[in-house]
């Protein structure tokens, strides 16, 4: 990271482009601390987060309702099926026309972006670590009384574990994705607006060190998820009770 920083410092300064274009890294850092000065970013910031909590959670909860049915029931898992089939290769940029037509603008079509983007990658992962449980697993299950979502709930999710936590990985990343790129069509809601939002107005404007401090503060916050939020969830589960192949 720091090398290729110095490289785009150095290519800055060569002005191989046009400053505007190009800035160098200490003018990108100096607008990222007059924009955290000023409070904007943080507020966009806290607004994108909102939005992403809102709709990954109704993700996750749609997820895991889908997949127990699915281990339940064999028409609902052939249902899920096809749903995947038809709806998983489907861009989430894609049904942003149909949500401009049925909902307009504002928070909610963007919380139903994310719900769409994160909904499919979430169950595929979860439907996949459900159905690799091992059969005696789920036979101890059933001698222990256990049947029905009282079963998938204590023996197979946490069997499924690892499964769970990687859709959740993909399912945020994916949520992040489309909060950002559907602000950046939706535009705000009033004065309401998230990154996606900040972006989109710094470049019309043409200020484009803050385009980059934006940009910025996404990767930053991605890192953050990654190596603070799963890495501790993976310490807490997967490698506490000894389930990482590691």
């Amino acid at each position: 990271m720091c090398a290729l920083a110095l490289v785009w410092e150095f290519l800055a300064r060569l002005r191989l482009w046009p400053e505007l274009l190009f800035p160098s890294l200490s003018s990108v850092f100096a607008s990222l601390a007059s924009e955290i000065a000023h409070g904007e970013i943080a507020g966009r910031t806290w607004y994108s987060l909102s939005l992403i909590g809102t709709g990954l959670g109704l993700a996750i909860l749609a997820s895991f309702l889908a997949s127990s049915l699915a281990m339940l029931f064999p028409a609902c898992a052939d249902a899920l099926s096809a749903l995947m089939a038809v709806l998983h290769p489907l861009p989430a940029i894609a049904i942003l026309p149909i949500l401009l037509l049925w909902f307009k603008t504002g928070p909610h079509s963007i919380v139903l972006l994310i719900l769409f983007s994160a909904f499919w990658p979430l169950t595929a992962s979860i439907h996949a670590g459900l159905r690799s449980v091992p059969v005696t697993q789920v036979e101890v299950g059933k001698n222990l009384g256990l049947k029905g979502f009282g079963l998938v709930w204590n023996v197979m999710l946490p069997a499924a574990l690892p499964a769970i936590i990687a859709g959740l990985r993909v399912g945020w990343a994916r949520a992040w994705q489309a909060s950002v790129a559907a602000e950046m069509v939706f535009g705000a809601s009033g004065k309401d607006g998230g990154l996606g939002w900040f972006l989109y107005k710094k470049r019309y404007f043409l200020e484009v060190p803050a385009v980059f401090a934006g940009m910025l503060v996404i990767i930053a916050i991605g890192l953050l998820v990654e190596n603070l939020l799963y890495k501790f969830l993976e310490r807490q589960t997967i490698e506490r009770w000894g389930m990482s192949s590691e």
